[in-house]
């Protein structure tokens, strides 16, 4: 019989999984990222996807109290979800949307992304028809090939704005297309084409001009212009880059579960569906209830490891959709009881299992891990 974690909302006992996210650390992060940016750098809290998959309202609230100055995401319904709970900072959507979804966008108070004239145009009447006023950040390419104007049409869609009754110009934004790279060529080819951009045209004051992710943040304070866009960094997640001195993040993520069962196998054991691993000598086997269902990548087997008792241990067999097993070495059945906690993502004693080593073991981005975990496993907010 599973123990019950009295501590523990009763979805997380029932499922036996369960995600925590330490609200305490995200305020430090926002607040240490506040403190370490120079005090005229705007700091924008990039929580789209559900706050990478954190839940955004939690965290927007933490960010706006912790000093984040504005609130990005990607989606009108994202932004609406904020708004009908409250939330009154400035939010912009980062991602083109739909011109039908425009009206919606204006009348809760979002921000736009706009990367075309001719979308300027039929903004600006939209903005006029319902008596609003559309607050826009104009977005330039410069080298990603994905949203952004040309280079060559910034100054008719300046002109288009500022001409316009219904626009009002908040910023002028990019996006860098390898900014963790060791190689700087990139984000410096990218930088140098946006600083063009900004001495070519008479940009009003008080344009915010953006274009740092958490990488470029880190590696790059001359791309910080007016104002920086973390995301994965304020979750404690640095990305391949060193991190300034001064600036002190901490882990805002565990994901936990208990083992269901545990037993005994003797040399020759076959595991998991299409019995792939074979067990080469005696040993104990751990079963926990997540599986690929819930965002573990099935690309893990034989490369995954958890922690049980402070130690890492080896994921053997196939990622099953609810369930995975564990190689819990020889031993006695009774050191790890059913029940036992177990450690997918962060710490156990000394030892430490982060994102980024899940996301190696699976051969992806941290990014894909956070947004993955599926909602059925119970996020438990502790810090708050």
């Amino acid at each position: 019989m599973v123990p019950e974690r009295h501590d523990l909302p009763s979805l997380a006992n029932l499922r036996g999984a369960w995600l925590e996210i330490d609200l305490a650390a995200y305020r430090h992060n926002v607040a240490a990222m506040r403190r370490w940016l120079a005090p005229h750098t705007h700091l924008m809290a990039v929580i789209k996807a559900d706050g990478y998959g954190a839940g955004a309202l939690p965290l927007a609230r933490v960010a706006v109290e912790a000093g984040a100055d504005r609130l990005a995401v990607a989606t009108v319904g994202e932004g609406i979800r904020l708004r009908q709970a409250g939330i009154r900072h400035p939010i912009l959507l980062l991602s083109l949307v739909p011109a039908q979804a425009w009206a919606t966008a204006l009348r809760n108070g979002l921000e736009l992304t706009m990367s075309a004239p001719s979308d300027l145009e039929l903004l600006a009447a939209t903005a006029k028809e319902l008596g609003l006023q559309a607050s826009v950040h104009l977005k330039v390419d410069t080298g990603m090939a994905r949203v952004g104007t040309e280079t060559g049409s910034v100054g008719s869609m300046l002109s288009l704005v500022l001409g316009a009754d219904g626009l009002d110009l908040v910023g002028l934004s990019s996006h860098f297309a390898s900014a963790d790279d060791p190689d700087p060529t990139s984000m410096r080819r990218a930088q140098e084409i946006f600083r063009r951009v900004v001495i070519a045209h008479p940009w009003p004051a008080g344009t915010l001009r953006h274009l740092a992710n958490s990488a470029a943040t880190l590696r790059a304070p001359e791309s910080h212009w007016d104002m920086v866009r973390p995301g994965l960094l304020l979750h404690g997640l640095v990305p391949d880059v060193p991190v300034p001195p001064g600036l002190d993040l901490r882990p805002v993520w565990t994901l936990r579960a208990r083992l269901m069962q545990v037993r005994s196998v003797p040399a020759g054991t076959r595991v998991g569906y299409g019995e792939r691993h074979t067990v080469d000598a005696r040993t104990r086997l751990g079963v926990l209830p997540v599986g690929y269902a819930d965002g573990l990548p099935r690309s893990l087997e034989g490369r995954g490891q958890v922690l049980v008792a402070g130690r890492r241990r080896s994921i053997v067999g196939a990622i099953s959709m609810d369930q995975i097993v564990v190689d819990l070495g020889p031993g006695d059945l009774a050191e790890f009881p059913e029940g036992t906690e177990a450690v997918l993502v962060g710490q156990q004693g000394k030892a430490n299992l982060d994102v980024a080593d899940l996301a190696r073991g699976a051969g992806t981005i941290p990014y894909e891990i956070l947004t993955g975990f599926g909602r059925r496993l119970p996020r438990v907010y502790v810090g708050s």
